[in-house]
């Protein structure tokens, strides 16, 4: 029987022998779909009755494989071809219209029951049969089959459990991004806006809530065709928080919005702890091979080559990607066996391996994954300006890595050295009425020929960078200025991000020294006032020198 056809009707004398059982069984079925008064509510009392269906979509067992949640044991997803017509015009064409021939092929005919066969997993086919039956997804944003204890409403077991994965357990939020980024391309092919809109809105309340989803989000739109949109998304977020979202199991942020790092020491010794803490929640190591060098060295990025370079160690430590050499375009006069072959004098010892996800793998097979990880780790980390990463960093965290030759680290030493021995001061700003302004700015950098001073923190919920810096206004008139500047933007440039400023010729400097010696690069002490975005009261600075050796 084609998917458009339907059984023949019993003629009167049929009907008036037919068993009295068939009936009362039919009648049974039936009535577990009690009404409720309206219409929505009535097509949503016959979500999961297998009585009234009449088609079954199958999912392709390649995208259960592809597919974050486990979901294999999931085969066939009962619905009513009438109900699927009726929210998506391609559900409509492929049952009724012009695609009919091309859904026949793709089915077939069971005890009055039509299987379709589509390229999605089970749980994408659950979610996307429940939206066009109830126009929400209860099932798995507000648990709804867990708080009936794994039933249905009407108390039988329920086998659509959207909200388990496949160990019984719940799962998690990278999984449920991942699950929803698919989601969204099944709506985009099938055509149901509305789902498709729905879905973008609820992941990027994901990202705003948990950044580190982000790069698992990046990661699964990059493999389904309408994924560019999303992907986008994503991608704004990373640039936005790129501490949070690559490292979040490094960075948080504190109560006043500044960058919160912990010691690397404490990270790597806490090794097990932190990735178990948050495992499931995305970050760097969600990352497929093909997307790590695009994300880390996005010219868009604030991250700082030392952030760069933890993302990378990260990365061999806990992604779980299946990897290879081919998903990166190597430069042509190095080859893959140059690459791979690593320096047994310095070999590393592996790291703490993350739980291991597929159960063949064996010892010599996580080996071989473990240095092709290494392998690409290595052969990015040469993009890494070691100049700008500090000397106390270079000589324990990078050292330790093995990511970097020893003639890399010795060119970077030597560039460290010419700044070695000299004054390097910092600055405690405090008691600003905009809190993101206050905490401890480092010398760095050189601006009309006076230091700067920089802070990580984060504004408006991006991570910046606020700094103080000495400038010249067109009238002559010199100023400090805590501001924000621009990724790639000169500072005292009207693209600034103003918050106090102070005129060089007010009163006198820190310890009561004269204030502008601009040669000393003196930063005055009281005299700020308010400009653009800062809030009362206006803050104090206090200066102090460091003698680096």
């Amino acid at each position: 029987m084609d998917v458009h056809d339907k059984p023949p009707k019993p003629s009167s004398e049929e009907a008036a022998t037919a068993p009295l059982s068939t009936a009362i069984s039919s009648e049974s079925a039936i009535s577990n779909c009690t009404t409720n008064g309206t219409l929505l509510a009535d097509i949503h009392s016959l979500l999961h009755v297998e009585e009234v269906t009449d088609i079954s979509l199958i999912p392709t067992p390649s995208s259960c494989a592809a597919s974050s949640s486990n979901d294999n044991s999931i085969t066939s997803v009962p619905a009513v071809k009438a109900i699927l017509a009726a929210r998506s015009a391609v559900f409509r064409r492929m049952l009724y219209g012009e695609f009919c021939e091309t859904a026949r092929s793709n089915s077939k005919n069971i005890a009055e029951n039509v299987e379709v066969q589509l390229d999605y997993s089970g749980r994408v086919l659950q979610l996307l049969v429940e939206f066009c039956f109830t126009d929400q997804l209860a099932s798995l944003n507000h648990g709804e089959d867990g708080e009936n204890g794994g039933k249905s409403k009407d108390g039988r077991n329920n086998k659509y459990d959207i909200n388990s994965n496949n160990n019984g357990g719940p799962i998690s939020l990278e999984e449920k991004s991942r699950l929803l980024t698919n989601l969204s391309g099944a709506a985009h092919y099938f055509d149901i806006p509305k789902l498709e809109s729905d879905i973008k809105k609820q992941l990027s309340t994901m990202m705003l809530d948990h950044p580190s989803l982000a790069c698992a989000i990046l990661d699964e739109s990059s493999k389904i065709l309408p994924g560019e949109e999303i992907g986008l998304l994503a991608m704004d977020r990373i640039r936005a928080r790129p501490k949070a979202a690559l490292l979040p199991w490094m960075h948080g942020v504190g109560g006043s919005g500044e960058i919160v790092t912990p010691s690397f020491g404490a990270v790597n010794n806490n090794h097990d702890s932190t990735t178990r803490s948050w495992e499931g929640k995305g970050g760097v190591i969600a990352l497929s091979a093909s997307l790590l060098e695009q994300v880390i060295f996005d010219e868009k990025s604030s991250a700082s080559e030392l952030t760069k370079f933890h993302c990378l160690r990260k990365w061999v430590q806990g992604c779980k990607h299946e990897v290879s050499m081919e998903e990166l375009e190597l430069p042509r006069k190095q080859s893959e066996d140059d690459i791979l072959s690593l320096d047994q004098s310095r070999a590393p010892s592996p790291p703490t391996s993350p739980p291991n996800k597929s159960s063949f793998r064996d010892g010599k097979f996580e080996d071989e994954h473990h240095q092709q990880k290494l392998a690409i780790a290595k052969h990015l980390a040469q993009k890494l300006d070691l100049s700008l990463i500090p000397a106390s960093d270079l000589s324990s965290t990078v050292n330790d890595s093995q990511l970097l030759s020893t003639h890399d680290l010795y060119q970077a030493y030597r560039l460290q050295a010419l700044n070695a021995e000299r004054v390097k001061s910092k600055v405690i700003v405090e008691g600003a009425g905009l809190a993101e302004v206050n905490g401890t700015y480092i010398q760095g950098g050189v601006h009309e020929g006076t230091p700067m001073y920089n802070k990580e923190g984060v504004w408006k919920d991006r991570e910046e960078v606020f700094r103080i810096f000495m400038c010249t206004y067109s009238n002559g008139n010199k100023s400090w200025c805590i501001s924000i500047v621009p990724k790639g933007k000169e500072p005292g440039k009207t693209t600034d991000v103003d918050f106090y400023e102070c005129p060089v010729s007010y009163g006198k400097g820190i310890g009561g020294g004269p204030l502008y010696g601009m040669e000393m690069g003196v930063v005055p002490s009281r005299g700020w006032k308010l400009v653009s975005y800062g809030q009362p009261p206006v803050p104090r600075a206090s200066l102090i020198s460091v003698l680096e050796k």
